[in-house]
């Protein structure tokens, strides 16, 4: 008959010691098949033997138990279990008083993602010292890479430092040093893996950047930049948090050129030896006062282009930087914002006729109810800027808008009635043929709308067919200096008709249908800022819908006058089977009075076990060339993933080709871009 005995060592005590009430005593818990003393009073146990302790629980075939010494021999497919472990081995022992131990011949897992093993692995305090041990993040059914030391320690939010360690790569040993650091914590300073690559200009780059733990709050990150046709840089980037809000964030970038490489060639400046880019970043908060600063300012017109070349060409090739002070006082009854904006066109030569804001002042008053007893609501918005440019027209606009809102219900009828008295002021005009000018426009809108809906089994219908009317009084403002488009308010007096059907189904599904129209009193109508000939407004079609794992959506206007779909925007994503993904994309603009634009995009992904794949390709229809191409690829094995991306712009205006290779291997959440192919324009 299998014997089992749960005890407390404080009970043990009772029962074969005279020294039970000495306090360095400490509370244990044995579980066993059976339990006995040897004759030197040690605590012997055998069979599926079980201690708990604090919040250690250890595991073994035998245990020796010296309670005299607090040391537990542990002996035969042992187990170490806690919080932050739980390692298996051969043999060991444990010191339940100071908790130090030591196992042979581990395996287990430390802090819930490092995967060990080790001949032996000793704890001592917070730290554990390891002998011809491997580590690493892949599960033990996956080891496909780890680190290999003959010595070395880790702790938990600290390092891990580890000697004559070798990094092998399913099995293959790639790397050797003589000395290992990583941080295990947020922050270390320290050297972090060099970038190595290549880009549209050079055949070679490499980055070597190096972490700088300033103070508590505060950090600096230090990296050389070499590229082997452009030459070689320095970036410093300094970051501070004031608070869990307030921070700070400034980098200075500093380059040497080589020479005069061929970017250069075709440009309007002479080549540029020293390249440089300021940028900072600040948020603050104070009670509730909020302050936003950026800067950015770069050499250059063209320091993007060649230093973000492997990027989209959206990023590298940036209209202008924008450097700006905000700050912003928010109250329960109203809001003020003082706004600095300074704009560094990169699309001109020279600055002189950028427009400036500096600054702009907005005061809002935040909506109110006018009658308690009425649901009536008025709000005030003022903004006060001083235009400035070295050439062109300046002064100051204060722009005032006074808005009144009425809101009634009759059974299912809703109405909104809104009037909005609008007045701009402009003093300090330079022209004297404008001097000093004053704008007043009357705007009344009023949105009626009725809602209707049936349960059915298995969907919701509703039917919500809507009137809006909206007018916008008629003034002369020509005169007036133009800085931006709300200096031409266009008039109004329109009405428009939408009807709305929504199908809600109870497995989530949807569909949304909107159709409408228009008429305009005068000769002419505006679809968003374009303005548009004629009195019937084109009809406007919007679908979305969402049945099963199909979503799709479609936005078209068509033009009665012209007997022609104008504007149309569509997507669709359609999984097969699951087996792939196709998504396609269309976008058609007539380009009435502007340019006209057709392209469309189709898109493929489908992944494999750990393997995805996607392909996008962007067609220009109108001019009939392919606009982009896009492949990637990505093998992620949860622990480590390798990702391959073709990217290949057309830029028609100058009738080059980019293309940018990368490869991509993520160890350690650390990404290595590894040499692949040489990308230069074609």
């Amino acid at each position: 008959m299998i014997k089992k005995l749960t005890t407390i060592l404080t009970l043990i005590y009772i029962c074969f010691f005279p020294v039970y009430a000495q306090p360095q005593n400490i509370p244990v818990s044995v579980e066993a098949d059976r339990i006995e003393r040897d004759p030197s009073g040690r605590l012997i146990a055998e069979g599926n033997v079980v201690v708990h302790y604090k919040d250690y629980t250890l595991y073994a075939e035998k245990i020796i138990y010296d309670q005299s010494k607090d040391i537990i021999d542990l002996k035969g497919n042992i187990r170490v279990k806690t919080g932050n472990f739980e390692l298996e081995g051969k043999e060991g022992w444990w010191n339940v008083k100071d908790e130090t131990g030591e196992i042979y011949n581990i395996k287990g897992v430390m802090y819930g993602k490092y995967y060990v093993k080790a001949k032996s692995l000793r704890k001592k305090g917070d730290r554990f010292y390891f002998k011809k041990g491997e580590f690493s993040l892949c599960p033990f059914d996956q080891y496909d890479w780890y680190f290999k030391s003959s010595s070395g320690s880790i702790k938990e939010k600290d390092k891990l430092l580890a000697y004559n360690l070798t990094f092998r790569f399913c099995k293959v040993p790639l790397l050797y040093t003589p000395i290992f650091y990583y941080p295990t914590g947020s922050r270390q300073s320290g050297f972090l893996i060099p970038i190595i690559g290549q880009d549209t200009y050079n055949d070679f780059t490499l980055k070597i950047p190096f972490y700088l733990v300033t103070g508590r709050s505060s950090d600096m990150t230090f990296t050389f930049d070499y590229r082997n046709n452009q030459g070689q840089g320095l970036d410093v980037e300094y970051r501070y948090r004031f608070s869990r809000y307030s921070m700070f964030k400034g980098d200075i970038f500093y380059f040497k050129e080589k020479g005069e490489g061929f970017w250069w060639e075709g440009r309007d400046i002479n080549p540029l030896k020293n390249r440089w880019r300021i940028y900072g970043n600040t948020r603050f908060k104070w009670n509730d006062l909020k302050v936003f600063f950026t800067l950015e300012i770069p050499s250059d017109p063209y320091f993007y282009e060649d230093f973000y070349n492997t990027s989209t060409l959206y990023k590298r090739y940036r209209s202008y930087t924008k450097s700006q002070l905000l700050a912003i006082y928010e109250d329960k009854d109203y809001t003020v914002e003082l706004n600095f904006d300074f704009l560094y066109d990169l699309s001109k030569p020279t600055n002189e006729e950028t427009l400036q804001r500096l600054p702009e002042l907005r005061f809002y008053l935040k909506k109110k109810n006018l009658w308690e007893k009425l649901p009536v609501y008025f709000d005030f918005l003022s903004v006060n800027t001083n235009f400035y440019r070295e050439k062109g027209d300046t002064g100051i606009r204060s722009d005032n808008l006074f808005n009144l809102s009425l809101y009634t219900n009759f059974m299912k009828v809703s109405n909104i009635l809104e009037v909005h008295q609008r007045t701009t002021v402009y003093v300090g005009l330079e022209d004297v043929n404008k001097g000093n000018a004053i704008r007043n426009l009357f705007h009344i809108r009023n949105i009626t709308r009725m809602v209707e809906y049936r349960r059915y089994k298995g969907f919701t219908h509703s039917i919500i067919p809507q009137i809006t009317f909206n007018y916008i009084s008629k003034v002369k403002q020509d005169d007036l200096p133009y800085y931006d488009r709300d200096d031409r308010i266009p008039s109004v007096k329109d009405i428009d008709l939408s009807l709305f059907n929504i199908l809600n189904f109870n497995s989530k599904n949807f569909l949304r249908w909107e159709i409408g129209t228009g008429y305009t009193f005068l000769d002419q109508y505006y679809i968003g800022d374009m303005m548009y000939k004629g009195n019937v407004k084109p009809a406007k079609n919007s679908l979305y819908f969402k049945l099963g794992s199909i979503t799709g959506e479609n936005t078209l206007f068509y033009d009665f006058d012209r007997n022609q779909i104008t504007r149309s925007i569509s997507s669709v994503v359609i999984p097969f089977f699951g087996l792939f993904t196709y998504s396609v994309s269309h976008s058609f603009d007539k380009g009435i009075d502007r340019d006209s634009l057709h392209q469309v995009s189709n898109g493929i992904s489908f992944g494999v076990k750990n393997l995805k794949f996607r392909g996008t390709v962007l067609n220009n229809l109108k001019d009939g060339y392919v606009q982009q191409k896009r492949v990637g690829i990505v093998l992620n094995r949860k622990c480590w993933s390798l990702t391959f991306a073709y990217i290949e712009d057309f830029k028609k205006t100058t009738g080059q080709t980019y293309q940018t290779y990368y490869l991509t291997l993520n160890i350690l959440d650390i990404r290595y871009n590894l040499p692949f192919l040489m990308s230069k324009p074609q």
